[in-house]
């Protein structure tokens, strides 16, 4: 069951899902509105912020084409982030009360949503295991060896440095002094938002 393939779903819960279309900048629901809805991205990346008591911006999740997200508004009466669109973006909305109302009526489908799941909670729990590395230059060498894909060894990046620093939980300058001496040791060569790792990926 994939939320972001309406195709996939049973017929009562496709003919529900609405799409809404998003400029960069807006936001889609802030902390603490009802929660009434899930949603999927069809076109375009947003992500998911909170803000600590002294005004600092927290990613907690950047979510791209084909991703869902906002689950937990299923067992919550509010959102508990803001959900702020980084590029255009269409996304896919599910009422949430239908959608509890098919997964407990249909255990295939609910085992699948779970599966997917517990998929994207081990992601989350890895970016967060990368955030508590206190040396800046092995979080972002960590960072790098989790984002490449297999057999590959240049990363491309979709979004700006400073939201990569932002969601390492590094300043701006902190990550660019990083990345300036992990060049210079011959680590990395960078390109625009291209980095090639020059040792192996393991």
């Amino acid at each position: 069951m994939d939320l972001a393939i309406p195709e996939s779903l049973p017929t009562k819960l496709r003919m529900a899902a609405t799409y809404r279309n998003l400029v960069t900048g807006q936001v889609l629901f802030h902390r603490r509105d009802e929660a009434q809805s899930v949603f999927a991205v069809d076109t375009g990346r947003l992500r998911l912020v909170r803000y600590t008591t002294e005004g600092k911006l927290v990613i907690l999740q950047v979510v791209r084409t084909g991703e869902s997200f906002a689950e937990s508004a299923l067992f919550s009466h509010v959102y508990g982030c803001d959900a702020v669109v980084e590029t255009p973006s269409r996304v896919i909305v599910y009422p949430k009360q239908l959608l509890l109302t098919v997964l407990r009526s249909q255990p295939d489908l609910a085992e699948s949503f779970m599966t997917r799941l517990a998929l994207k909670n081990q992601f989350l729990k890895d970016r967060l295991e990368l955030q508590s590395i206190r040396s800046a230059r092995e979080r972002v060498l960590q960072y790098l060896l989790h984002t490449i894909q297999t057999g590959e060894t240049t990363v491309n990046f979709d979004r700006p440095i400073k939201d990569i620093a932002a969601e390492l939980g590094l300043t701006p300058e902190a990550l660019y002094r990083t990345l300036a001496q992990m060049e210079k040791e011959g680590i990395i060569a960078r390109g625009n938002r291209q980095i090639t790792l020059r040792t192996p990926a393991a």
